[in-house]
């Protein structure tokens, strides 16, 4: 080898170290990622699997409606327990027929108070109870029943007159009139609603413009603000419920 040339120095590459220090600083944040993957795999899973049951179980528990009002106690039975069963009363219909507890054995009930002349909430419960006898008209487990709180103008003339202005054309749909000392005490123990005489109010009644929804037994299951159009598609969801119910029993 020539001397005046000096040789090039070839670098010796390093030998590599293992620091287990780093590796495990990658491996475990490669086991981090990997961990969130799998818990959001497992959230996916939980998802698909259980949230359908989920879904079903709450439609399970609104197939059954709560019964309202006060509990009352009875002789024989010592527990507290809703009302049940109505008053004796004797109304006479559009028709002239007499209805009492008895010739309504076995229905359901939807029912309201009224009267003819009135310009005001009227309207809304009688717009609401088509939409009710548009679905549910000719089924003969529902009557509903519309009580007048003005039986001296609500004649049986005037009642069968307003009748065919609702386009009722059976006998699923009654117009009731009778003594107030009948009605007014049935619309506050057996609907939770109210009707009186009052000389400061428009047409010289007031009475809530709510409609109740009663099961065979007389206990009431809903109640409804005729005024809200959604609380009538909730009566006639109700209904449906009701009617499922009974026939399960």
């Amino acid at each position: 080898m020539n001397g005046n040339k000096r040789e090039r120095n070839t670098p010796v590459p390093r030998p590599v170290s293992y620091n287990p220090m780093t590796t495990n600083v990658k491996t475990s944040k490669y086991k981090q990622k990997w961990d969130k993957i799998s818990a959001f795999i497992l959230f996916l899973l939980f998802c698909l699997l259980f949230l359908p049951i989920a879904c079903t179980t709450d439609s399970k528990t609104e197939t059954s409606l709560p019964v309202l009002g006060p509990p009352t106690l009875t002789s024989d039975n010592p527990k507290t327990s809703q009302k049940e069963g109505f008053p004796h009363f004797s109304l006479e219909d559009q028709d002239g027929a007499i209805m009492t507890p008895d010739s309504l054995s076995g229905q359901l009930i939807v029912g309201d108070f009224f009267f003819s002349t009135c310009r005001g909430i009227c309207r809304d419960q009688m717009s609401g109870l088509k939409k009710v006898y548009a679905a549910y008209g000719q089924d003969a487990r529902i009557r509903i029943l519309s009580h007048s709180i003005d039986p001296d103008n609500d004649t049986r003339d005037v009642l069968h007159a307003y009748a065919q202005k609702a386009g009722v054309k059976n006998r699923n749909w009654l117009f009731l009139r009778g003594d107030t000392a009948e009605v007014y005490p049935l619309a506050r123990g057996s609907y939770l609603a109210f009707a009186e005489s009052d000389s400061l109010a428009d047409g010289g009644y007031t009475h809530s413009g709510y409609i109740s929804l009663l099961d065979p037994r007389r206990r009431i299951r809903g109640i409804y603000d005729s005024e809200r159009p959604e609380e009538i598609d909730r009566l006639r969801t109700d209904i449906r419920i009701l009617l499922a119910e009974i026939h399960e029993n």
